[in-house]
């Protein structure tokens, strides 16, 4: 008996020790709400055990916020869901007519899949575009085609004519980051332009060249030159399929050439365009422009030339969620429109997420969804949604892909953006993290393991703040200690 009473002492100290832990730091959650960075901003926690779903800390879980790209976390589970993580995209190319003594008489149609690393070196298995193009040149020689009487032509209508979000801001439209989506994207849709800066601040920068060449683009050239160790602040203004581009902002003193990133204005155009190229110079000589198909065709009567198999979503996945990749989670969001209702909208997407997200057994109330990457601010989620549907992942076939592509806090070799979040601390090589960051928004959210290997779900977003973002981060970081201190 006696042995029992002094084992069932321990367990209650244990118990009262956890709890002690947990009021601490709903505590010091409640005192960082007053602080000065915080007491006008708009910020929720949350946070739960994995094992059965307890709340350990709480601060305004249901108030709707602007997630940022922590929303990625709501697209590419639902990818992973509908998608499975082994699917692949699977981009073909047809001849339309007879081929004949080397001669095609007919066109070459490349025909989209949505696959978004088409082109791109950023995803292991993937080819970046001069590889590519190479490719299907050979793959088009290896059919015996010399010459081509027609022309290449893209079919991208596998996702609607809509590729911009209708709530994105016009500051990010022409520049990378903003791409805009397509069922044939080449390149990440994106091209570099480079400066060459003046020699003192607010001088001209001149307009050098972009890479890939451009056809078609006027380039408006306002760009300025900062100064030594400002870095990339410039920007392209430009509306979706618009060929007039103002070129805005500065670009850095010290560098003999200096570049920025815009997104292609018609990116399947451009592919056809580049493929052409490809087949020129490669003594393929092809008579017709590029163009793209306008009326529906029988690609079972016709040749397949080459297919570009993409590499497997989980891989996409994990480059989406440890780089914050916009383009890839727009493409994954109009793919499983594709498959859930047969036609590659946002609109429909949203609804194959949010329909994923009820069916995760996740309250729904206050997801307002405009996007699927979390540019837009419209967005808005609850820290208590996001920290159930992380809980609810886990039960999930595909949770080792998902949990494998958030960034590992204090990793120096991690791709993430946490290299130095946590390091030094019991965070580091434990937290695993999905941040999201736009003007006035930032969130952080994902796993954690306590002193005891206890997994926690954890979200923590700010919106409307006027300090710096570090001072947020840091506020995040702290508490994110205290919770792997947990018993």
């Amino acid at each position: 008996m006696l042995k029992h009473f002094l084992l069932s002492l321990v367990l209650i100290f244990l118990i009262q020790g956890a709890v002690l832990a947990q009021t601490e730091i709903q505590k010091a959650v409640s005192d960082f709400s007053k602080t000065e960075e915080l007491h006008q901003t708009s910020w929720s926690v949350c946070a739960k055990y994995v094992d059965n779903g307890k709340t350990i800390v709480a601060l305004n879980p249901r108030l709707n916020l602007a997630p940022a790209s922590g929303l990625k976390v709501f697209t590419t589970s639902a990818a992973l869901n509908i998608l499975g993580d082994d699917y692949r995209f699977v981009t073909k190319i047809f001849a339309d007519g007879k081929i004949e003594n080397g001669t095609l008489y007919g066109n070459l149609i490349i025909v989209g899949s949505g696959d978004p690393t088409l082109g791109s070196p950023k995803v292991k298995g993937s080819l970046p575009l001069d590889s590519l193009m190479l490719n299907w040149v050979d793959a088009v020689e290896t059919a015996g085609i010399k010459k081509i009487t027609g022309s290449v032509l893209v079919d991208d209508r596998l996702f609607d004519d809509i590729p911009i979000p209708r709530n994105w801001y016009w500051v990010d439209l022409g520049n990378y980051y903003a791409a805009q989506t397509s069922a044939l994207t080449i390149n990440d849709n994106l091209y570099k332009i480079f400066f060459r800066p003046g020699k003192k601040p607010g001088a001209p920068a001149e307009f050098l060249r972009t890479e890939p060449a451009l056809h078609g683009i006027i380039f408006v050239n306002k760009m300025k030159t900062g100064a030594v160790g400002s870095g990339d602040n410039g920007y392209v203004f430009r509306s979706p399929h618009d060929s007039l581009a103002y070129l805005r902002g500065t670009v850095p003193m010290g560098y003999e050439e200096f570049s920025i990133k815009g997104s292609l204005p018609d990116p399947p155009l451009f592919a056809a365009v580049y493929f052409t190229g490809a087949l020129n110079k490669n003594r393929v000589k092809i008579s017709g422009k590029p163009g793209r198909v306008q009326t529906s065709l029988d690609y079972s009567a016709m040749n397949l030339i080459t297919e570009t198999v993409s590499p497997p979503l989980k891989n996409i996945v994990y480059n989406i969620n440890k780089i914050s990749n916009n383009l890839y989670t727009e493409q994954l969001l109009r793919t499983i429109a594709v498959v859930k209702y047969g036609l590659g909208s946002e609109d429909k997407g949203i609804k194959a997420v949010k329909q994923f997200v009820a069916e995760s057994g996740v309250d729904t109330a206050g997801l307002n969804l405009f996007d699927g990457c979390g540019l837009s601010r419209s967005n808005t989620i609850t820290a208590e949604m996001m920290t159930d549907l992380l809980i609810a992942n886990t039960h999930r076939s595909w949770f080792p892909a998902f949990y494998r592509s958030l960034a590992i806090a204090g990793v120096a070799n991690d791709p993430g953006y946490f290299v130095k979040f946590g390091k030094g601390t019991p965070l580091e090589n434990n937290a695993r993290i999905k941040g999201g960051f736009i003007s006035g928004v930032r969130s952080h959210s994902g796993y954690l393991k306590t002193r005891s290997g206890r997994t926690v779900a954890f979200s923590l977003i700010a919106n409307n703040f006027t300090c710096k973002v570090k001072k947020i981060n840091k506020i995040h970081e702290k508490i994110l200690i205290m919770l792997s201190k947990l018993k």
